[in-house]
């Protein structure tokens, strides 16, 4: 397990959760960070990196899988938030063939599960709790957000950390960016404050779309006993 996956196991205490989802009507209200990058930049940077990655992984192309993944990721997508709609976002959801308990999300909307994500949940919404999670990343901007924080890095250093991240120096050693599941890049180490409100604003998605979002807690129960880990597979 990478120490990043361990982490996160830990960061996911049942108490948010049930906070999260006890009342609806109630639900804490996540305000996005400040964000010197526009929302055109994250579409940018996002497609670019999708398309590099669709490149280098192993694509499982699998149309059965494909259909599943991606009915499960618009039911989610379709449960933001309409404040954090953001114009030019397209939320897309791609299988990558290795055993590896993995996933991760693109600014924009990109996302990546592997093979092993999918075979390690026990139910539909043990899955969705891990996509829900990575959707509020994207929803919250987190990735540029993250870079802001920083210095003004132009967009192109930005895509350039991103892309590196992602082909990992060969093109059988690919790692997933941006992600609490890999081990991401400079812009996109997110801290305990940016994770807090991905399992919060995931929760609340999940519990629009029809899920139970004590499935994500279970979720994390599995990859913290199973095991996940970024790099090739077989």
């Amino acid at each position: 397990m990478t120490a990043r996956v361990s982490a996160y196991a830990k960061l996911l205490p049942a108490l948010l959760l049930a906070l999260a989802v006890a009342d609806l009507s109630a639900q804490t209200k996540i305000t996005p960070d400040k964000n010197s990058y526009s929302v055109a930049d994250d579409v940018k940077v996002g497609q670019e990196a999708a398309a590099e990655a669709k490149k280098q992984l192993p694509m499982l192309n699998d149309d059965q899988v494909d259909k599943f993944v991606e009915r499960v990721g618009a039911r989610l997508a379709a449960a933001i938030d309409g404040e954090l709609r953001h114009a030019g976002f397209r939320y897309t959801f791609d299988v990558v063939n290795q055993k590896e308990i993995n996933a991760f999300a693109l600014p924009g909307g990109p996302m990546f599960l592997n093979r092993g994500m999918i075979e390690a949940a026990k139910t539909e919404a043990a899955m969705a709790g891990v996509m829900a999670h990575e959707i509020a990343h994207v929803a919250l901007r987190h990735g540029t957000a993250q870079a802001t924080k920083g210095q003004k890095f132009q967009i192109g250093a930005v895509a350039g950390q991103i892309l590196g991240a992602i082909v990992g120096g060969t093109a059988g050693s690919v790692i997933s960016q941006g992600s609490q599941f890999g081990l991401g890049t400079y812009f996109l180490k997110y801290g305990r404050e940016y994770e807090r409100q991905a399992d919060l604003m995931g929760a609340q998605i999940m519990a629009r779309a029809g899920y139970d979002p004590r499935e994500m807690a279970n979720m994390f129960k599995t990859i913290q006993a199973e095991g996940g880990s970024s790099g090739p597979s077989g």
